[in-house]
């Protein structure tokens, strides 16, 4: 007895699925490995130009006003922010969004090998400055324009299962060899050479390695999206923001906690200059910070990770809120009591360890509310939006200048104790939408 047509075909359609699930078995492996070492990579060398400790530092011998030093410190977390929104009208409707993160890699890669060519040449200082501002600018920009490609990348090629593992993996390798390598090379860079040099020959490494980093991600293998919205003027794109804003209440409360809790983040530029002007660090020294800002990450990382992946996105974020209160009762101690200097590095891991746990608490809870039809659109209106806060800190220079040290970070003690109470009052991330 012959058989059955429906059965022939279905035999002959195995052998098909089958190299299909493994091609896709291979597709998930291959785009986990380059987008973990994308992370390992362009986090050891974003050190060597961090907001936190180089870029600071190095402004500080270009200017006295707090106000520019803290507002250029935070370009590159305004930069990737900023942007996003107006990027996510161009590609929102693409089922394909890796050639934007492309254009951002060649610009972001320019800009850092621009930035160390004019320092090594050592101009006036006041031509420095200018190029230096001009060209950090431009490299935070371009983080802009990846950015929102960045998240919507990971949700596509990242099982959620995976993902608080994926984004911990990336920040405790990359934290490992900063602490290490990163740091060594910082403290020997800065130590034997004159400025602006010794600054130059540091954002020359930063670029060879966050170039390279960048590569990793750019050709990840990317499925079409099947699902995605018309293609949008700009003027209807900022409409579609503001509805979702206003009618999707998780995602407005979310925004609200956020824009709370990035406010915390303006005292984090001023922390080296507290260190130089009142405790008595040398530039030399901030080896020691990066390498504290590493061992902040990696050991926050533990927690995050277990955080994210075992209770909630949410709990992680409350717990990074309520660590986030440290720095500044530290720093507030060390104006009253005569601490050992090197307790001051307690900051710098703080400060880390809280910025590992918004990315690995934050970017999984957004995911997860985000709907995948439109989830450039969330991204990008949650991440320009988050750039408001950060310009504060020219502010946040200026009273640092008037008030003095007190006064500002019992201002960001005030920030963290808020924060955490509106994070609080967030809704678990899973399963409880309420569009």
């Amino acid at each position: 007895m012959a058989e059955p047509l429906e059965d022939i075909t279905a035999k002959a359609q195995l052998p098909q699925a089958a190299r299909f699930a493994r091609l896709s078995a291979k597709n998930e492996r291959r785009n986990f490995r380059s987008g973990v070492t994308n992370g390992v990579l362009y986090g050891l060398g974003i050190y060597f130009v961090s907001g936190t400790t180089i870029i600071p530092s190095f402004l500080s011998h270009l200017t006295r006003s707090s106000a520019v030093i803290g507002i250029v410190s935070q370009f590159l977390a305004i930069g990737w922010y900023l942007p996003q929104f107006v990027a996510a009208s161009f590609v929102v409707h693409q089922p394909r969004k890796l050639p934007l993160y492309r254009i951002g890699w060649w610009i972001r890669g320019a800009a850092l090998f621009a930035l160390a060519g004019v320092t090594l040449a050592a101009p006036g200082a006041g031509a420095l400055l200018a190029l230096a501002i001009l060209f950090y600018g431009l490299f935070a920009g371009g983080a802009g324009l990846s950015g929102v490609v960045f998240l919507d990348l990971v949700a596509k090629t990242i099982p959620e299962r995976r993902r608080g593992r994926f984004f911990g993996l990336r920040l405790s390798l990359a934290s490992v060899l900063s602490m290490t390598i990163g740091a060594a090379a910082i403290s020997l860079l800065l130590d034997h050479f004159q400025f602006p040099v010794n600054f130059g020959f540091v954002f020359l490494a930063g670029a060879i390695i966050v170039t390279i980093g960048l590569g990793f991600m750019a050709y990840l293998h990317e499925p079409r999206s099947k699902n995605v919205p018309d293609a949008r003027t700009l003027r209807q794109h900022f409409r579609e923001g503001w509805r979702v804003y206003r009618y999707d209440k998780l995602f407005a409360r979310y925004i609200n906690a956020r824009l709370v809790f990035g406010a915390w983040t303006i005292g984090v530029p001023f922390l080296v200059l507290f260190a130089q002007s009142k405790l008595g660090f040398r530039t030399a020294d901030l080896g020691i910070f990066v390498a504290a800002g590493s061992f902040g990450t990696l050991a926050g990382n533990f927690l995050w990770e277990h955080l994210t992946d075992r209770h909630s996105a949410k709990a992680c974020l409350e717990i990074a809120a309520l660590v986030s209160a440290i720095m500044p009762v530290v720093l507030l101690l060390y104006l009253v009591l005569p601490l050992p200097r090197l307790i001051y590095a307690l900051v710098f891991a703080v400060a880390a360890a809280v910025d590992a746990g918004t990315t690995i608490g934050g970017w999984s809870y957004l995911i997860e509310i985000s709907p995948e039809h439109d989830r450039a659109t969330y991204i990008g209106l949650f991440n320009s939006l988050m750039a408001l806060p950060l310009l504060l800190t020219a502010l946040a220079g200026a009273l640092l200048d008037l008030t003095g040290f007190g006064f500002l970070y019992a201002l960001v003690l005030a920030l963290s104790m808020l924060s955490l109470w509106m994070i609080h009052r967030l809704e678990p991330n899973r399963d409880h939408r309420d569009r």
